[in-house]
C-alpha cells in the first residue's frame, strides 16, 4: 500500500492565477476550498498520509496558508521549494527527488478527482523500473480536450504522449503511481533540454516501462482555466445529490438547497451549526402549527417553513461533502438534531388536535403512538452505535440487507414497499400538504398511522438487524460454563 504523494504546486498558473482576488494559483478557492488543500484532502479521503508537496511560484504564501489548518493537522507534510519552477514541472517533480525513497503517488495541484480513483491506485503493484499513468479513455467526457494531454496507450502501456498527438485513445489524467526509477527519466529528459513531466514519461514509454490504468469513467478535471473553475464547481455541486435520496428530494429539495449551498460554502458556516439550525427552524414551525389550531395563516406558515427546514436540513451534508468537514460527530449531531425535531413537531401537532377539538383522546392516542416512536429511535441508535455508524441512513439501508431471508415474508416485504414514508423530505413535504390545505387532522392521523407502522416494522426486525451484526449473540461456550 503506497501512503506518500507528491503534489506539484509550484507554477505559475497563469491562466487561472487570481481569479477574483489576488492569489497564487494552488490558493484559488473551489466552493469554498483552495485547490491545493482539496486535492491534500481527497487524498487523505483515499489513505494517504505522507505528503511532499513541491511549490516555487509565492511558495512563502502557500506555505504560510495551509502551515496551521486544523484540517490538516494528522497529516505529514514535507514542505519543497523549487527556485527553478520556471523551467518546467518535471524539475518540479526531480526536486522532491530527496525526499522519496519509495513507490509514491504524483498529483498535480490543480486537479480535481475521485478519491477511489487513489483507493485502487495505491493497492496496484508496481516495478522497481516502472510507473503507472491513470488514463481517461471516454474522450467525449473530456472538458477541453484542445488544451489536454493526449495519450496512445497499447497493451496498457503508453506509446506515446504530448498535447499535439494527432492520434490518440485516452488522456492523461495527472495522476501517477511511481517508482523512485521515474527520477532518473526526468534527469535525462531535463539534460536533453525537455522540461516537462511528459518528457521523463516518454522516455520511460520508449523503454516500455509506462503502464497505464484506465480510471473507468471516474470523476477528475484539470482546473486550469477560468471557464474549467465554473465547470468544476458546477460539477461538484451537481454530484451531491444521494442514491438514498428520496422522490421529494431528488426532484426538488436538491434542486433549492445546492443552490442555498453555493452561497453557504464561501461562509465560515459549519455543517453542525446547519443542523442546530435546521432544528430551530423545526421548533418555530413546530409553534406555528400548534398556533394553528385556531389560526389557519399559522398553520399554512408552520407547514410550509417545516419543509423548508427539511430542504435545508440537506445543506449541512453538502457543506460537509464540499468542504472535507463530515465526521462522526458531526453524524450523531445531524441525527439527533433531526430526531428532536420531528418529536417536538409531532408533539405540536397533538397538542394542536387537542386545542382544536377539546377532547383528550386525540392527544391520548397520538403520546401512545409518539412514545413508541421514541423507543424505536432508541433500538436505531443501538443498532447505529453497534455497527458504528451516526447515520440514521445505515439502519435504513441495512432493512434489506440484514434480515435474513428466512424471516422475510409478507410484512417485511410491506415495510419495504413503505420506506419512502419515513423519510423527511416525505413526510415534510405531506405535512406541508396538509397544512395548507388548512386539515390538522389529515396531519394527526397521518402521524398515527404512520408512527404505528414505523415502529411495527422496527420493532419486528430490528432484533433480527442486531443478531446479523452479532449484538445479540450469547456466547454457549460461557454459558455452559456458568451452569457448571
Amino acid at each position: 500500500m503506497v501512503n506518500k504523494a507528491v503534489i506539484i504546486a509550484a507554477g505559475m498558473g497563469s491562466r487561472l492565477r487570481g481569479y477574483g482576488a489576488d492569489l497564487p494559483k494552488p490558493l484559488v478557492p473551489l466552493a469554498g476550498v483552495p485547490l491545493l488543500k482539496r486535492t491534500i484532502l481527497s487524498a487523505m479521503r483515499a489513505g494517504i498520509s505522507e505528503f511532499v508537496v513541491v511549490v516555487g511560484y509565492r511558495c512563502h504564501e502557500i506555505m504560510h496558508a495551509l502551515a496551521d489548518d486544523p484540517q490538516l493537522s494528522d497529516v505529514a507534510i514535507d514542505w519543497v521549494q523549487n527556485k527553478e519552477w520556471a523551467r518546467g514541472n518535471g524539475v518540479s517533480v526531480l526536486s522532491a527527488r530527496e525526499y522519496v525513497d519509495e513507490p509514491f503517488i504524483l498529483l498535480m495541484s490543480d486537479h480535481l478527482f475521485d478519491p477511489e480513483i487513489l483507493v485502487k491506485l495505491r493497492r496496484m503493484p508496481v516495478g522497481r523500473d516502472e510507473a503507472v499513468l491513470c488514463v481517461d479513455t471516454g474522450l467525449d467526457g473530456i472538458f477541453d480536450m484542445e488544451d489536454a494531454t493526449k495519450v496512445m496507450t497499447q497493451n496498457r502501456r503508453v506509446v506515446k504522449i504530448g498535447k499535439e498527438l494527432a492520434d490518440f485513445n485516452a488522456v492523461d489524467t495527472g495522476i501517477f503511481l511511481c517508482s523512485p526509477f521515474l527520477f532518473g527519466a526526468l534527469e535525462q529528459s531535463i539534460a536533453e533540454g525537455e522540461g516537462s513531466l511528459s518528457g521523463g514519461i516518454r522516455i520511460l514509454a520508449e523503454r516500455g516501462s509506462m503502464r497505464t490504468a484506465d480510471i473507468d469513467g471516474a470523476f477528475w478535471l484539470d482546473v486550469d482555466t477560468p471557464e474549467a473553475h465554473v465547470h468544476a464547481e458546477q460539477e461538484l455541486f451537481r454530484r451531491l445529490g444521494k442514491p438514498t435520496d428520496g422522490f421529494v428530494s431528488r426532484y426538488f429539495n436538491r434542486k433549492i438547497s445546492t443552490r442555498i449551498s453555493r452561497l453557504l460554502v464561501h461562509t465560515p458556516v459549519t455543517p453542525n451549526q446547519l443542523s442546530i439550525a435546521t432544528m430551530l427552524l423545526s421548533f418555530l414551525s413546530a409553534w406555528l402549527v400548534f398556533k394553528g389550531s385556531a389560526s389557519y395563516l399559522h398553520l399554512a406558515l408552520g407547514g410550509l417553513l417545516f419543509q423548508f427546514a427539511s430542504i435545508v436540513d440537506g445543506c449541512d451534508g453538502e457543506i460537509a461533502k464540499l468542504k472535507f468537514m463530515g465526521s462522526r460527530l458531526g453524524e450523531w449531531v445531524d441525527t439527533l438534531a433531526d430526531n428532536m425535531s420531528y418529536l417536538v413537531f409531532f408533539i405540536a401537532v397533538l397538542a394542536g388536535m387537542y386545542e382544536y377539538t377539546g377532547e383528550a383522546f386525540y392527544p391520548l392516542l397520538g403520546g401512545v403512538m409518539v412514545f413508541m416512536d421514541v423507543l424505536g429511535v432508541l433500538l436505531i441508535f443501538l443498532y447505529m452505535k453497534v455497527v458504528g455508524s451516526g447515520s440514521i441512513v445505515s439502519f435504513n439501508m441495512a432493512f434489506s440487507s440484514d434480515v435474513p431471508e428466512s424471516e422475510r415474508g409478507w410484512f417485511h416485504r410491506f415495510c419495504m414497499s413503505l420506506k419512502f414514508v419515513s423519510r423527511r423530505d416525505f413526510f415534510a413535504a405531506f405535512f406541508c400538504t396538509l397544512a395548507v390545505a388548512n386539515s390538522i387532522e389529515g396531519m394527526y392521523w397521518f402521524l398515527v398511522i404512520g408512527s404505528a407502522l414505523l415502529t411495527a416494522g422496527i420493532f419486528g426486525f430490528g432484533g433480527q438487524m442486531l443478531r446479523a451484526r452479532g449484538a445479540l449473540n450469547v456466547d454457549e461456550a460461557k454459558l455452559g460454563e456458568k451452569a457448571d
